[in-house]
């Protein structure tokens, strides 16, 4: 019996120690993990170094972590940055979303050209100011396919349409989708507009009435008309009004220059200003503009760049960081 009672304590010695390293492990570099919505690819080392030449090491989370062209692209480290010129520049076709520091976490969102070529690019995020400093590292683009498709629309729905009304109805777009707040406006995850059929893929290749190719800057939803468009997410309605191509068009701005678009609308219940919950109704199916069918247009753009919509519905691929959620939840109280 003696014996037996020695052994269950050396058994437990080293269950001590496991538990042990794992808790100061989690405590440490839980943030990392804990939180991505898919495998994250930890790029260690990130070479970090300052304006005297001295070299440390900051762990830096990029997902997912397989990136396509017309992808988001998640970056986040523990921030080592205390001034306002920050950057975040990188190689390839693509723009990216205002920087925020919740706590001492670097948060932004990519995003990924269609027009991006697959390759290795190098992506780095620099501060300029006092103390020069930067970290450095790559990322993987895959190749991806996309569609190929020819129909004819006829000459009757651009009856009437001139350039200078077309470049003013641009320039609106740009306008909506240039103001926006430098912080995420939503605090849950995602949801579908109009959970229906894809009639036409994000980013294929349009060739209309034997035109000159075109690309597909959003997904194509098909429903009847009069079906209902809800909003996937919070945030604040930048533009509401009739289009000549998009017809009856909504944008709204979600807040770190990511904005969603729903275009063809027979009818809009939102207006310039407005907040809107996730949930709401924003209007309903149509065919109004540039359109031969009852469909809705779905975008998403970081800043003037289209990405993939479905992403965003993807495992809840922009996640917020808890630190930014209890301000959140602390300045609503």
């Amino acid at each position: 019996m003696k014996y037996k009672k020695w052994l269950s304590f050396l058994f437990l010695i080293p269950v001590f120690f496991i538990a042990s390293a794992s808790y100061y492990l989690l405590q440490d570099f839980g943030t990392y993990y804990e939180y991505s919505p898919e495998p994250a690819k930890m790029i260690k080392p990130a070479h970090l170094l300052d304006d005297y030449g001295y070299a440390s090491y900051q762990p830096l989370v990029l997902y997912p972590m397989q990136s396509a062209p017309g992808d988001f692209l998640i970056i986040e480290t523990a921030s080592p940055f205390t001034g306002d010129e920050l950057t975040i520049s990188f190689d390839f076709p693509g723009t990216v979303s205002s920087i925020y520091q919740p706590g001492n976490l670097l948060y932004a969102v990519v995003a990924i050209s269609y027009e991006a070529s697959p390759g290795r690019y190098e992506i780095t995020i620099s501060q300029q100011g006092d103390e020069n400093i930067y970290i450095n590292t790559e990322v993987d683009i895959i190749d991806k396919e996309f569609r190929l498709s020819r129909f004819s629309m006829p000459a009757s729905r651009t009856e009437g349409w001139t350039a200078a009304r077309l470049a003013e109805d641009r320039e609106k777009v740009r306008a909506a989708r240039s103001t926006t707040v430098p912080h995420p406006l939503w605090i849950q995850k995602f949801i579908h507009p109009l959970d229906v059929r894809v009639s036409s893929e994000y980013g294929a290749i349009r060739i209309i009435n034997e035109n000159p190719p075109r690309r597909h800057s959003g997904i194509d939803l098909a429903a009847d008309e009069g079906a209902p468009i809800i909003a996937p997410n919070d945030g604040i309605v930048r533009l509401a009004e009739f289009l000549l191509s998009g017809g009856n068009t909504v944008i709204i701005d979600h807040g770190l220059n990511l904005s969603s678009t729903y275009m063809h609308l027979h009818e809009i219940y939102v207006e310039v200003g407005q907040k809107i919950n996730r949930g709401d109704t924003l209007g309903t199916v149509g065919m109004t503009g540039y359109a031969t069918g009852p469909h809705l247009h779905w975008e998403v753009n970081i800043g003037q760049v289209p990405v993939n919509p479905e992403q965003l519905l993807d495992n809840d691929l922009l996640w917020i960081p808890p630190a930014y959620i209890n301000t959140l939840i602390d300045s609503n109280n």
